[in-house]
């Protein structure tokens, strides 16, 4: 999962980590997923930008990385369910999905 240029693997940890925070949840900082806010949300409401820019602002190393290396992008899963992935550099992996990858070493 380890790319030459980009560590993917590690990137996807610090977003787990990320995703598995509630805002506010450390003093002092409003770092963390408002994973709350996708909830209850039309279908086709675009919030992707304003999630990635709060991932942009608490981690400070993807919002260095150049525009595009990471997006956001859903599929439709029925009639009332949408799965959204985080893509970097061509992986992705499901927000379902960031609660299996562990932080493991640095």
């Amino acid at each position: 999962m380890a790319d030459d240029t980009l560590n993917t693997d590690l990137l996807f940890r610090m977003i787990a980590h990320w995703v598995a925070t509630k805002p506010n949840t450390y003093y002092g900082s409003t770092y963390g997923a408002p994973t709350e806010d996708l909830l209850q949300k039309p279908l086709s409401s675009p919030i992707a930008d304003a999630y990635l820019a709060k991932m942009r602002q608490d981690i400070a190393v993807i919002g260095e990385l150049p525009p595009g290396t990471i997006n956001m992008y859903a599929t439709h899963d029925g009639l009332d369910r949408k799965t959204i992935f985080i893509e970097i550099n061509g992986s992705s992996v499901s927000l379902a999905d960031l609660g299996d990858v562990n932080r493991g070493s640095y």
